[in-house]
This record gives C-alpha cells, sequence and structure tokens, in this order.
C-alpha cells in the first residue's frame, strides 16, 4: 500500500489520474476498462464545471415608452323606444343612472287613459259572459225537457265564446299598454356615468332617437398599439404590470385585458388595452397612462459585466475565451443592470463567451 493510502490522505484529482495512468500496465482487463472509464468520468466532469473566468454576453435592453389614454370600459347610447314629450330628466352629465337605471320619463298621460278604456270594456265584457253562462244553463235546462230549440241554445253558447274570445283580446291590448308604459322611461345600466344629454323636459323626441350616452367609468381601459415585438414583452412581464398615470403623477397596476387577433395592414401593430386594475383618486377618460417596455437593442448591443473590458487610451476590447481580442465601442453603462457596460462591436453578438481578464 502507497505511503498516501497508509497516512489516510487522498491525492488531488490531477495526481490521482497521474497514478492511475501508471499502473495501468498491472490491472486486469476489466481493471482496466473500470480505469478507463474512471478517467474520461473525470475528464467530462472537469469539462462540464463553469470556469468562473468566462461569462457570456447578453443582449441589451433599451426602454421604450408608449402613451395612451384612459376611456370607459364600454359605453351605451340612450335612445327613446318611443315618440313622446320629455317629462322629466334624472342624471345629468357626469352624474351616475341610480339603481332603477333611469336617465329620462316621457309622458304617459295617453296610454294610462288607454288602460283605463281597456279596464272598462273588459270589466263590461266579464259581466256579459257572466249573464250568458247563467242563460246557457237554463236553455241546457230547456233543452232537455224539450222546451226550448237546439239553435236558441247554439246561437247563445256561441254569443258566450265570441265574448271569452274577446275578453283575451283586450287582455292582449291591455299588456302591449302595460309594456309602452314601461319603454316611455329611457333606461340605461344602473351606476354607469352619462357622459352626453341631448335633452330637455318639454322636449319631443321620436321613437328610435339617441337623447344621450352613458359609460361603464368603474374600469378604466387604457388601449395601445403594439408591435410583436412590443405585444411579446408586454406578455413576459404577466398579469401584474405597471404603468404611470402622468396626470395623477401616480404610479398604478394593470392587466392585459383584450389582445385584438388582427393587426393593422400599414403598421403591422396590434390592438391592446390595458385595464387599470386598481381605482384611481379620478375615474374618468382622458388621462394620459404611460407604459414603458424593455426591449434587446436594434443596433446588437450588448452588455457585459465591466471586468470584461479592456482599455487603452481610447480603445476598447474584450477578448474571447479563447484568446482573441474583439474592438468594440462603449455605449455606456447598463441602466437596468447595474455593474455591467453596454457595447457593440462587429464580431461580437449575444451569447459569445468572453474572458474576464481581457489584459493579454
Amino acid at each position: 500500500m502507497s505511503g498516501w493510502m497508509r497516512a489516510g490522505r487522498r491525492p488531488s484529482s490531477g495526481r490521482s489520474l497521474a497514478i492511475l495512468r501508471g499502473g495501468i500496465w498491472c490491472l486486469s482487463s476489466w481493471q482496466m476498462l473500470a480505469v478507463v472509464l474512471l478517467v474520461a468520468f473525470c475528464g467530462a466532469t472537469a469539462s462540464e464545471a463553469p470556469d468562473p473566468g468566462v461569462v457570456l454576453a447578453k443582449p441589451a435592453e433599451r426602454l421604450v415608452s408608449l402613451t395612451g389614454f384612459t376611456r370607459a370600459r364600454a359605453e351605451m347610447p340612450l335612445a327613446a323606444e318611443q315618440s313622446g314629450r320629455v317629462e322629466a330628466v334624472f342624471a345629468d352629465v357626469g352624474e351616475p343612472l341610480d339603481a332603477e337605471g333611469r336617465f329620462a320619463q316621457l309622458d304617459t298621460t295617453f296610454i294610462r287613459l288607454e288602460l283605463e278604456e281597456l279596464q272598462v270594456q273588459q270589466e263590461r265584457l266579464r259581466t256579459q259572459i257572466a249573464f250568458d253562462e247563467r242563460e246557457a244553463l237554463r236553455y241546457r235546462a230547456l233543452a232537455e225537457e224539450k222546451n226550448t230549440s237546439a239553435s236558441q241554445l247554439d246561437a247563445l253558447e256561441q254569443s258566450l265564446r265570441d265574448n271569452r274570445h274577446a275578453l283575451k283580446a283586450l287582455d292582449v291590448k291591455r299588456r302591449i299598454a302595460e309594456e309602452r308604459l314601461s319603454r316611455s322611461l329611457i333606461r340605461g345600466a344602473p351606476g354607469w356615468q352619462v357622459t352626453e344629454r341631448a335633452i330637455e323636459p318639454g322636449q319631443w323626441v321620436s321613437e328610435g332617437e339617441v337623447v344621450g350616452r352613458a359609460g361603464d367609468f368603474s374600469t378604466l381601459l387604457v388601449p395601445f398599439a403594439l408591435t410583436p415585438d412590443q405585444l411579446m414583452a408586454l406578455k413576459s412581464v404577466g398579469d401584474d404590470v405597471e404603468v404611470q398615470v402622468t396626470d395623477l403623477r401616480r404610479a398604478a397596476r394593470a392587466r392585459i385585458y383584450r389582445v385584438s387577433p388582427g393587426f393593422d395592414a400599414r403598421t403591422r401593430k396590434v390592438a391592446v388595452e390595458l385595464a387599470v386594475s386598481e381605482p384611481l383618486p379620478e375615474m374618468r377618460g382622458g388621462l394620459r397612462v404611460r407604459l414603458a417596455l424593455r426591449l434587446p437593442e436594434a443596433s446588437g448591443a450588448v452588455r457585459v459585466p465591466a471586468a470584461t473590458l479592456g482599455t487603452s487610451y481610447e480603445e476598447h476590447w474584450v477578448r474571447r475565451q479563447d484568446g482573441e481580442r474583439l474592438p468594440v465601442l462603449m455605449l455606456g453603462e447598463d441602466p437596468f443592470h447595474e455593474g455591467e457596460l453596454r457595447v457593440v462591436g462587429p464580431d461580437l453578438a449575444p451569447g459569445d463567451a468572453l474572458s474576464t481578464r481581457p489584459e493579454p
């Protein structure tokens, strides 16, 4: 047994490999195969270990700032469903619609008079039907005793059926009048704010005329037109996006609300809407919102640690892992990663392995 084994010490990896290579001649064939595999494994492990003196060049990033303006999540026109004179207006511009969504009321005098008339006609028919039913009952008894003709009984029963049908027709007319009465109230979605008002009390409006508009400002949307690269950068941020509401001088959280599957053929941009996911001091349209995205430099610049840059007078260079020296132009410090510099060179690309010892 060798001295290092008796002393209980392990040799270094290089020394152990030398000892193994020197002693192969005295081993059997299967022992030699095991030693060869052990040497190959040790060599592969050493080659796969990361070299602390080598770093990879990464793409430099630039900040792209986009501006959009808030708007309501949805907007609806407020239209009159029938003609009439405006009797009252319940909400002005900027005010929310009440729990019933009332915006304006049209005059209903003639509809109510029509309902009263229908009620009188129905009451008259009910009285006539009750009388005819009693008469029909007496005539049936007389017909059984052969004291009246069958034709008189048939005429009475026919009159009874006609009156019942007429009562049903009046009931349909009554429901139509009640529906017209309900539709004389111009409504919107409860809680939505009025953005436009085009009527005054006493004004005549026609059926189908748009007399105002209301919007849902409980959620604010911000539309943007993004290039495919910008859209990819936005999606990489995740569901929680930080934006700056410059008009209110504050930051806010937003999320991707809607992405159009189409694109503008002229600009090749995609319509994207962000939804502000937190309440703002002012929930209204027209607030300026700035979205900042980090995109790769179009010039092909990369970012590298400051230790990889060699400098002599006004010249700058980096050195590949194999020792090749590459001249570069220094663009300055990287604004997003402390201790790294932005450089560009004709032979330098993202992913290149660079030495942290640029000096010869």
